[in-house]
């Protein structure tokens, strides 16, 4: 990189699994969420679920701003 170029930073992703674990529920209540729309803003990818992580951070801030009205 030259100097003063600009550096694209982009939240990396996670599978299922990986958000599963981060938020301590299961796949299959993640996978529940996503069929009701309820969970983390998700990406499908050649088919495949992904979640950024910044997206799934953003969700859980959402969640913790609706509890205090």
């Amino acid at each position: 990189m030259s100097d003063g170029a600009e550096q694209l930073l982009v939240s990396p992703l996670l599978d299922s699994r990986e958000v599963a674990a981060y938020l301590k529920v299961s796949e299959s209540t993640l996978s529940r969420w996503r069929a009701d729309r309820k969970g983390p803003p998700f990406l499908r990818v050649g088919g495949i679920t992904r979640y950024r992580i910044d997206a799934v951070e953003a969700w859980l801030a959402a969640l913790s701003s609706d509890e205090h009205r």
